[in-house]
């Protein structure tokens, strides 16, 4: 018996000590995060009329199904082109590739007020509106845990593509905003009258006392 918790004791002391070893390389080869560059004037300028550009071409043409199709249409209006409608549906994947994010997307509901950030998904807040429509949709992730989907959105800058795909379409959206608020400060929400994606993270990396946001403008959506 003596032998045996002998045994046990010692076998804790390893795993302690390996565990003690493993935070201590994480915390070593953790990746350096760079806070937030602030937009110089003439790339505030870009995304001023960027923004501007963007919002004449926000409508989107949907084919419409002639009378010989309309009774097929009917049977296979899940599948068919024309029964995709921008906003119709919610984001299942959102990718930015400047920052080599390709994440799933999943639906977040406020619970008495308050949105909780997503584990290991971007969250998407569903009291704004989906991919495509009118609006302004607001998409969240951890910055330094559970997958640190968003800690480099701050690298972002105007132009930048950001993505959203949904059963039938993409949406690419284009930065024209960034900010960096208070956590109280809810004004990044405020209903655009344009289709706009907000993402929201935590900031500075593993103090996370104020929230990064970048907000972009419906470019282009591609059907399939």
């Amino acid at each position: 018996m003596k032998k045996f918790v002998s045994a046990l004791g010692s076998l804790m002391v390893l795993g302690g000590m390996m565990l003690l070893a493993y935070v201590a390389f994480a915390f070593v080869h953790r990746q350096p995060v760079a806070a937030p560059k602030r937009w110089t004037a003439a790339q505030q300028f870009t995304a001023h009329k960027l923004a501007r550009e963007l919002a004449v071409h926000q409508q989107l043409r949907v084919q419409q199904p002639s009378r010989v199709h309309k009774k097929k249409a009917v049977v296979a209006a899940t599948n068919s082109s024309y029964a995709f409608m921008p906003g119709s549906e919610p984001a299942l994947r959102i990718i930015i590739p400047k920052i080599h994010v390709d994440a799933p997307v999943v639906q977040t509901a406020p619970i008495q007020g308050v949105w909780e950030v997503a584990d290991w998904a971007v969250g998407h807040l569903t009291t704004t509106p989906d991919p495509g429509a009118a609006g302004n949709g607001a998409y969240s992730a951890h910055d330094d845990i559970k997958g640190e989907l968003f800690k480099r959105i701050g690298e972002l800058t105007p132009g930048d593509s950001i993505q959203l795909r949904t059963r039938h379409a993409l949406y690419t959206y284009s930065v024209v905003n960034q900010q960096t608020v208070d956590p109280t400060n809810i004004h990044p929400l405020d209903p655009t009258t344009n289709a706009t994606v907000t993402l929201i993270s935590c900031y500075p990396y593993w103090v996370d006392t104020q929230r990064t946001i970048i907000q972009g403008v419906l470019k282009s959506t591609t059907r399939g």
